[in-house]
C-alpha cells in the first residue's frame, strides 16, 4: 500500500511540475486581439472574461477549476461571467442569468441551474421548464418574469452578444483577457487558467512600462 502511494504521490509531482513548466504560444494556445483597447494605468483592474453556457458540459466541468482559482487570483483581477448567446434556449439561459443577477439571486441560483441540466437531465429548453425549475428554487417569479422583460436585462443581453462578435466567441468556455487576448486551444482546464494568470502578469507588466 506503501509504494502505491509512493507512486501516486511520484505521478502528481511529474503532473505538478509539467503544468508549472508549461509555456503557452501565441497563436496557439491564445491570440492576441485586434483592435487592441486603451492601454490601462498601473493599479486598474485587469477584466478577465469567462464565456461560458449554462448548457455546455465543458464549462460545467470547469466551474470548479474556476472556483479554485478565484480564491488565488491577484487582487487587481476582475472576474466576469459573460453567458453565450447562441440562439434558441441560450439566449433564454442568459437573459435568466441576468434577471436573477438583477434580483439578488444569481449566486444562490448558480450552481443549482449547473446541476439541474447536467446531473438531473432537464436542458430546460422552454420557458415553462425554466419557470418550473426557478419557482422550485424558490425564485419570486412575478420579480423575474418583470426583470426578463425589463430594459436592463435586454441592454445586457445585447452588450453580451456584441462582446460575442466583438471577440469573435464561437466555443464555450473561452477566456478573454483585458480585451487583448482571447483563449485558444489545447488546453487543459488548469492550463487555461494558468495561462490566464501569465496574460494578466503580461498586462501588468506592460502598464508598468508606459
Amino acid at each position: 500500500m506503501r509504494a502505491f502511494k509512493l507512486i501516486g504521490l511520484a505521478a502528481m509531482l511529474i503532473v505538478s511540475t509539467a503544468l508549472s513548466a508549461m509555456t503557452f504560444e501565441e497563436g496557439k494556445h491564445y491570440e492576441s486581439l485586434s483592435p487592441q483597447p486603451p492601454q490601462g494605468k498601473v493599479g486598474d483592474k485587469i477584466e478577465v472574461l469567462e464565456f461560458f453556457m449554462f448548457s455546455c458540459p465543458h464549462c460545467y466541468n470547469f466551474e470548479p477549476h474556476v472556483a479554485k482559482w478565484k480564491k488565488s487570483k491577484a487582487a487587481d483581477v476582475e472576474f466576469i461571467k459573460v453567458p453565450a448567446m447562441f440562439g434558441r434556449h441560450t439566449n433564454m439561459h442568459g437573459q435568466a442569468f441576468y434577471a436573477l443577477e438583477s434580483m439578488g439571486e444569481l449566486d444562490r441560483i448558480h450552481d443549482a441551474f449547473f446541476h439541474e441540466i447536467h446531473e438531473n437531465r432537464n436542458g430546460m429548453k422552454t420557458r415553462e421548464e425554466l419557470d418550473a425549475f426557478l419557482q422550485g428554487q424558490g425564485v419570486d417569479m412575478a420579480a423575474f418574469n418583470a426583470a426578463m422583460k425589463s430594459f436592463a436585462v435586454a441592454s445586457k443581453s445585447n452588450r453580451a452578444a456584441s462582446l460575442m462578435r466583438r471577440y469573435g466567441i464561437t466555443g464555450v468556455p473561452s477566456l478573454v483577457i483585458d480585451g487583448r487576448y482571447k483563449s485558444g486551444r489545447g488546453h487543459t482546464f488548469e492550463s487555461m487558467l494558468q495561462m490566464t494568470d501569465m496574460l494578466t502578469d503580461k498586462v501588468r507588466d506592460a502598464r508598468k512600462t508606459q
